[in-house]
């Protein structure tokens, strides 16, 4: 098990942003080689897990971090053609974030396929809406009593919760308190912010949850796949805001609730509002802040 444990870590790195991070912080820029490395180790360390036997229920693990690795690669090939450049040429909220948010939805279809011919079943992926009258059993730190919240009741509850303290913390440490104008052009374009931030959460529930529930679930304990997925989500907003240590802790520990939600609940649903409330808050915020039109 603890081989499994330390190749499961060192392969999370690999497969997230933490090169990047490494050269960005220590030489000022990626290389254009680092993602090509990156997804020769994961395909290598596709076929020790296929003919190391200590290490083959990790195959559909590493299978699935190749198909990411290689949805991030298109990603990023289809956001430098001309072809996609000349259809969001403007300066708008839509032009900014709805490009990034629609390459993230062509990224993570294939992720899907894959995930699905792995593990065979939308149950078994984590892409099912899951049961949401399951209770939460015990998290201390939260104050969460094991065995008395349904899931479903408390979603609504975090989500909100969340995305409130969300929206003091940006308040506090941005605005000083004051509010942005431009609540009335806000308020039209709250369609486009809702949907924009259905399909985010969406897409990183996927990448970040499903992927590590549907292919570790029965691999690691309990504990131990949150902690994956949480220190995979937590990678990923290293650049994110607030940034650095501060972003990917806050980020871990909500990628550890959101995954616990679903481990209980053998579902989607209840992790999916709570970071869909979470992102209508930030986008939101971003919209208001700089100013943007649509």
């Amino acid at each position: 098990m603890n081989k499994r444990i330390v190749l499961i870590a060192c392969l999370i790195l690999i497969a997230s942003i933490f090169p990047n991070i490494i050269f960005t912080e220590t030489i000022g820029y990626v290389p254009s080689w680092l993602s090509f490395v990156q997804l020769i180790v994961l395909m290598g360390a596709c076929v020790v897990c296929f003919y190391v036997k200590d290490f083959n229920p990790l195959f559909k693990f590493a299978v699935i971090l190749v198909a990411i690795k290689l949805g991030k690669m298109g990603e990023i090939y289809l956001a430098s053609t001309t072809s996609w450049n000349s259809i969001f040429v403007g300066d708008s909220f839509v032009d900014h974030f709805g490009s990034s948010i629609l390459l993230k939805l062509v990224m993570v279809i294939p992720v899907i396929v894959v995930l699905l011919l792995l593990v065979k079943s939308r149950e078994a992926a984590y892409l099912s809406k899951g049961d949401l009258s399951v209770k939460a059993s015990k998290i201390g730190f939260l104050g969460i009593k094991g065995d008395r919240y349904p899931w479903g009741k408390l979603s609504l509850i975090s989500g909100f919760l969340i995305g409130t303290g969300t929206l003091l913390l940006t308040l506090i440490t941005v605005t000083g308190f004051s509010v942005p104008e431009g609540l009335g052009q806000l308020v039209r374009f709250m369609p486009v912010i809702l949907l924009l931030a259905l399909v985010n959460s969406f897409c990183e529930g996927v990448v970040y949850r499903s992927t590590i529930l549907g292919t570790l679930k029965d691999v690691l304990p309990k504990q131990s796949v949150l902690l994956v997925a949480a220190i995979f989500f937590g990678i990923a907003h290293y650049y994110g805001a607030p940034s650095g240590m501060t972003g990917v802790v806050m980020s871990g520990l909500l990628g550890w609730y959101m995954c616990r939600a679903m481990y209980e609940t053998r579902g989607f649903a209840a992790a999916w509002f709570i970071h869909f409330i979470q992102d209508v808050v930030i986008f939101s915020t971003i919209f208001l802040l700089f100013g943007y039109a649509v």
